[in-house]
């Protein structure tokens, strides 16, 4: 009777969901603090520098504020929303985009090339300000991303590139604007691609864990790939059986174990 009632106890189905669904089920009273780490710029990284002069002479700084068409004088939006500097209407300009080559360059107009992989936001911002020294008097320099997305791929509601307006995005983020993971999602095993230096790392993210937390892939970089497996419930769902090898092991093991006693046996009886 104990053995039973064991046994009913284990297969209790809402202690099963729990198990199989629940996010942050260990280590929820210990969240560590998240310290996010300034992303460094890689090749084939779309960013925007804007330049804005330090006095009322912004036509000084248009010439580095001209858009990939060569004309600013389209404006969709203002400086003054972005940064808040008050600036005339007039001199309202759209930061351009570059893409840092595969040497790690950008080339903005009279000053040529910059190398731009390997720095900050801030760094580039540094550095292009220096730069201009000589052409915008005490310019103020902004560096954004032109995009940051990342691919989320698998058991999620809307597969598919999200995009993020901040660069201190992370992994529920990210899977949040996927819409979150269906009812066929594993939380336990969600893979993390990421290019670095030519090739791929490979992370894995255990979500009813806080752990994952402290781990170099909860803070998503640009072009990351996310991927969320399919559970036992969706392999069912797909007429295939999840226990196969399990189930094909354990046969073969009886096979031979019956084997093993019908040749002992004989054995044992021809000695007779």
């Amino acid at each position: 009777m104990l053995l039973l009632i064991s046994t009913l106890i284990s297969c209790d189905p809402q202690k099963r969901i729990n198990k199989d669904y629940n996010y942050f089920q260990k280590g929820i009273d210990s969240v560590p603090r998240i310290d996010y780490k300034e992303y460094k710029f890689v090749e084939n990284d779309l960013i925007t520098i804007q330049v804005i002069a330090g006095t009322l002479r912004q036509e000084d700084a248009s010439l580095f504020n001209l858009s990939s068409g060569g004309n600013n004088s389209n404006i969709g939006s203002t400086v003054g929303a972005n940064t808040g500097v008050s600036m005339p209407l007039a001199t309202q300009t759209i930061a351009p985009t570059y893409q840092i080559d595969l040497q790690g360059y950008i080339e903005m107009p009279k000053i040529g090339k910059i190398k731009a992989a390997g720095l900050t936001k801030q760094e580039l911002a540094d550095l292009v300000k220096e730069k201009l020294a000589d052409e915008v008097k005490s310019p103020l320099i902004i560096v954004k991303f032109a995009q940051f997305k990342a691919n989320v791929l698998g058991e999620v509601r809307r597969p598919g590139v999200v995009n993020f307006r901040s660069d201190k995005a992370n992994i529920l983020d990210a899977l949040a604007e996927a819409g979150d993971l269906n009812e066929y999602g594993k939380r336990e095993d969600i893979i993390l691609m990421r290019q670095k230096d030519g090739k791929y790392e490979t992370y894995r993210i255990d979500l009813r864990n806080t752990s994952f937390i402290n781990s170099p892939a909860f803070q998503i970089q640009p072009n990351d790939v996310i991927y969320v497996g399919a559970n036992i419930n969706k392999l069912k769902t797909l007429n295939v059986n999840p226990n196969f090898q399990r189930d094909y092991s354990l046969a073969l093991t009886t096979i031979s174990t019956l084997f093993l006693i019908v040749n002992t046996w004989a054995i044992a009886k021809g000695r007779l």
